[in-house]
């Protein structure tokens, strides 16, 4: 009798156990909605659809959780399994938003955050971002990668290269908070921000300096 009394108690640590590694396993999102200028969105849907297939551009999902937003923009997604996602988030009277190949690793804690675009447009002007890349002497800086970011959004990027003249320009943008830089290899990264409100045309110049070549001891 006390044998099988330690096999059922062994048995229940086991499992108990195996229940414990598999929660701690489990991993967590947070992160804030915005518009693509800062503000804070209340009441939207974060939703998180697990992808299911590995290979092909439109592999199968499901949906796992949804949160929504508070006050402050802020959501919060507990237990979610690990493996990669689409993070999806819509938002009455503006655009939509999501992410591709979110991945989750095993007990992960990520951070993210994502900004919303306009929806309608028909009520926005033109807007225009561009500049000259230029070397440390004034020479102009030709093929270096341009690269124009929203602030609050890192998948709303658009890159573009400098002609001969070391020009580039940015068309096809929304109203909103944005992030700039250049790069060309051998050269240190140059960057600046800047917000671009209804119809406003920025110019915006950088200048590429050699990078510090670090001596071996």
């Amino acid at each position: 009798m006390k044998v099988v009394f330690i096999t059922i108690l062994s048995l229940t640590i086991l499992l108990t156990s195996f229940a414990r590694s598999a929660d701690d396993e489990l991993a967590t999102v947070r992160g804030q909605v915005t518009t693509l200028w800062g503000e804070p969105c209340e009441e939207v849907t974060v939703s998180f659809y697990q992808l299911e297939g590995i290979w092909g551009i439109s592999p199968t999902e499901k949906l796992i959780k949804q949160a929504k937003t508070g006050k402050n923009g802020e959501y919060s997604v507990t237990d979610l399994p690990w493996g990669q996602y689409r993070v999806d988030v819509s938002f009455q009277g503006y655009g939509h938003t999501e992410v591709w190949r979110f991945y989750l690793w095993r007990n992960a804690k990520r951070v993210l955050d994502l900004g919303v675009p306009m929806g309608m447009l028909d009520h926005v002007s033109q807007m225009k971002v561009s500049g000259k890349i230029t070397y440390d002497n004034g020479n102009a800086v030709e093929n270096a990668t341009i690269t124009l970011a929203n602030a609050h959004n890192l998948s709303k990027m658009q890159q573009a290269r400098t002609d001969s003249s070391g020009n580039y320009s940015f068309e096809e943008i929304q109203i909103g908070d944005y992030v700039v830089w250049a790069t060309k290899p051998g050269y240190a990264l140059a960057t600046t921000s800047v917000r671009l409100g209804n119809g406003e045309q920025k110019v915006v110049n950088l200048k590429l300096l050699p990078q510090v070549q670090i001596k071996k001891l």
